[in-house]
């Protein structure tokens, strides 16, 4: 191990140390509750069976690199030598952190820092992950695909992400999270998106219904650069995710975009910020949520203008279709000003499907069945339809669907 990732792990495990697991007390927790896990239950391992990940949506079709995360190790590790040849590295972040010192000690715990317990005990325990590094003025056209996977029950997998764009440079990251066996995911994402580069990233969290996951994704978006972020959650028990964007450069763009579905007695906590510290920049986030049976969803979402980031143009939305009168949904907007000429909104709403919709559609001889299911796909539509790639909206389009058990 090099010195200064060994004194990296020694940071963030002394911060893990002496942080407690948040309560309901804290802030951002106020709505999801953790008593009761035992999260030393949860064990490490890296001994991992090689093999194709079971269950990925998106891993059909041509793509410039993938990477396998087994447990707590990376089981697959593919690159294509004709994108290599551009200077791109891809792979292994265990490896390339060897390999690539220059490329992952400026990134590693600067982005996500260690002041919070999940981030510090990840900083401190990540076991691999993956580094995407794409050198300025290069457009890599086919997708980069990750698979993590748990396949020992009551497992704990760390993993860890960056994603580093030069200027101008474009690249596309496909991230699923899949069913596997129940066990304890906790993971940390790193982003730095440099001057008129794009970076599409779409995360996708199919985890086990009886697994907890956690994670923290942090962009730095530069002057004149876009972030295209996309994520979709149909999985685990309890969990927590973070994203955060951080607008640093004028007439930069930061577009979110989420769909979820929660089901049985599952528990989804949301909790995202834009932050604008440049001039003329641009934040859009588009929530939408399906909840079913006693399930509950949180979103928290904060829009932070810095002073002097004159013209900031700022949404946020979240909406829920609640599809049983048990299910809850909590969505908390807020705003940050400290300047002037800006335009910030936001917009929440919670609420059954409209009798009358459901009324007018089986008047035109439309069953119940298929009526439900066009309105439950028309409320999440132009969600997904914010998904550049056409192949990953489809399937991501089918995958939620499939969750809706009226169909």
């Amino acid at each position: 191990m090099t010195a200064w990732l060994d004194e990296r792990r020694q940071q963030a495990a002394e911060s893990n140390e002496v942080l407690s697991v948040p309560s309901l007390s804290d802030e951002h927790w106020r709505f999801t509750s953790l008593r009761g896990i035992d999260f030393a239950t949860y064990a490490a391992t890296v001994d991992a069976v090689p093999g194709e990940p079971q269950g990925a949506i998106l891993a059909e079709g041509e793509h410039a690199g993938r990477i396998v995360m087994r447990d707590g190790g990376v089981v697959l590790d593919e690159f294509s030598p004709e994108v290599a040849a551009q200077g791109v590295v891809f792979g292994s972040l265990k490896r390339l952190a060897e390999e690539h010192s220059d490329l992952v000690e400026p990134v590693l715990g600067t982005i996500v820092g260690y002041d919070e317990k999940f981030a510090a005990e990840n900083g401190a325990l990540w076991t691999d992950g993956l580094l995407l590094h794409v050198p300025a003025g290069v457009k890599v056209a086919l997708p980069f695909h990750a698979a993590y996977e748990i396949a020992t029950a009551g497992a704990a997998q760390q993993w860890r992400v960056i994603i580093s764009l030069g200027e101008g440079a474009e690249a596309t990251l496909v991230e699923e999270h899949l069913k596997g066996e129940p066990g304890y995911a906790n993971g940390v994402a790193e982003l730095v998106v440099a001057e008129s580069a794009h970076l599409t990233y779409v995360v996708v969290q199919d985890r086990n219904n009886a697994s907890l996951h956690f994670a923290a994704h942090r962009a730095e978006v530069a002057k004149d650069a876009t972030l295209e972020w996309a994520a979709c959650s149909t999985g685990s028990k309890t969990g927590k995710t973070r994203m955060e964007t951080r607008l640093t450069g004028e007439g930069s763009t930061g577009r979110l975009s989420a769909v979820y579905v929660v089901d049985g007695k599952r528990h989804l906590d949301l909790d995202t910020t834009q932050e604008h510290d440049a001039p003329n920049a641009v934040s859009d986030l588009a929530f939408k949520g399906v909840l079913l049976d006693d399930a509950r969803s949180v979103w928290r979402g904060v829009i932070r203008v810095a002073e002097g980031a004159h013209g900031t143009d700022a949404y946020q939305e979240n909406r829920n279709l609640l599809l049983s009168p048990k299910a809850r949904a909590d969505s908390i907007p807020g705003l940050e000003i400290d300047t002037n000429d800006v335009r910030c909104t936001h917009g929440a709403t919670a609420g059954p499907v409209d009798p009358m919709l459901r009324f007018y559609l089986m008047s035109r001889g439309i069953p119940a069945v298929e009526a439900e299911r066009m309105i439950v796909e028309g409320f999440l539509e132009d969600a997904l339809e914010r998904i550049p790639d056409e192949r990953i909206r489809t399937a991501l389009t089918t995958a939620v669907m499939r969750r809706i058990p009226i169909f």
